[in-house]
């Protein structure tokens, strides 16, 4: 049965009566309004910390001060830190000179960019390796931008490219919810020695990795394919230094077993046909981010999305009245290797 924690009104009424009823009458100068509310306001107190105290017990409702607590006691790779963009860059100069260690380079914007080995040209060009100084996903920057350095190097051109795929991989600190889920999880899913959960766990340690499915003899007897996913990303089909980062966390802690496929899932974009009433650019608007929050919510590796639940979504929009779904006309069957994202809606 559970307990109702009294509120303050509930506490001053029982004291007054508890006071009253110790005497046969009431005194014309009495203090026992006085009393009853100190001593209601006291054990208020006590009740509300009785119940916060009850709250930091189990990690589902605990802050996130006692939260971090479990994840070190629970985790073998606690709250994940914020990680730095790492890329190359192409600088121009005289054959034989250096850039060394730690010279920044600055974008226009202000985001700064430090050097990560030296490098000695030798030719008129050179890649240089780069890390963003601030961590998190304000780092990343696509190929083609310009850097400026921001101390002249003797021989070195001013002015560096980007180069291809870009700086990339910054990662936020991970959130205080998505720390509670794998807390959560590891009470619900037990450690087995390298089961399909177990891979999921170990790729769901890397930073940057949301979502992970595991699938047994994907590439025959004997393999195993991991599938990652890198939703805060705003491309959150993972690159290949994503893949290569989460197969070397696996291969460090899983037994000597299987051979291991690490994988990004083949995107499968829905486009949509909507005829809406009202029709409005509020409610278009609305129909969209249901659709868009139903797809990342069911998005699920190689699932069937289901016609009957994307017309639900639009019929939730706010505003909306009425609609007709004309595509997709059917269920959408997807690959094992597929998952579903958003792609167009066009209007009718």
């Amino acid at each position: 049965m559970p307990f109702d924690t009294p509120t303050l009104p509930t506490l001053i009424a029982r004291t007054d009566a508890d006071l009253v009823g110790t005497t046969d009458q009431v005194l014309r100068r009495s203090d026992q309004i006085v009393l009853g509310r100190v001593h209601a306001g006291a054990t208020h107190e006590l009740h509300g910390r009785l119940a916060f105290v009850a709250k930091q017990i189990l990690p589902d409702e605990c802050e996130e001060e006692m939260l971090v607590r479990y994840a070190k006691l629970r985790l073998s790779v606690p709250r994940r830190e914020a990680v730095a963009a790492t890329g190359p860059i192409g600088v121009v100069g005289q054959v034989g000179a250096v850039i060394d260690k730690g010279q920044v380079l600055q974008y226009a914007d202000g985001r700064r960019y430090v050097v990560k080995a030296p490098v000695t040209l030798t030719a008129a060009q050179a890649t240089v390796a780069v890390n963003a100084v601030e961590p998190g996903v304000a780092g990343n920057i696509a190929a083609g931008a310009t850097l400026e350095l921001v101390s002249p190097v003797l021989g070195i051109a001013p002015s560096a490219t980007v180069l291809a795929p870009g700086i990339t991989g910054g990662t936020e600190q991970e959130s205080i919810e998505a720390l509670r889920q794998r807390v959560i999880r590891s009470f619900r899913i037990v450690p087995d020695g390298g089961n399909a959960d177990d891979y999921e766990t170990w790729a769901l340690e890397v930073p940057g990795i949301t979502r992970a499915w595991c699938r047994r003899r994907y590439m025959g007897p004997g393999t195993v394919g991991v599938f990652v996913m890198r939703d805060d990303d705003p491309d959150p089909i993972p690159g290949q230094p994503s893949l290569d980062a989460v197969r070397d966390h696996i291969e460090a802690e899983r037994p000597v077993t299987a051979e291991l496929y690490v994988l990004a899932p083949r995107p499968k974009p829905l486009h949509f046909q909507i005829r809406l009433s009202p029709d409005t650019t509020t409610t278009r608007a609305a129909v969209e981010k249901s659709l868009r929050d139903l797809i990342k919510r069911e998005g699920d590796l190689g699932v069937t999305v289901l016609r009957t639940h994307l017309a639900e979504a639009i019929s939730q929009s706010p505003g909306e009245n009425d609609h007709e779904l004309i595509a997709p006309a059917a269920n959408v069957t997807l690959a094992p290797n597929e998952i579903p994202t958003f792609g167009s809606v066009t209007w009718l």
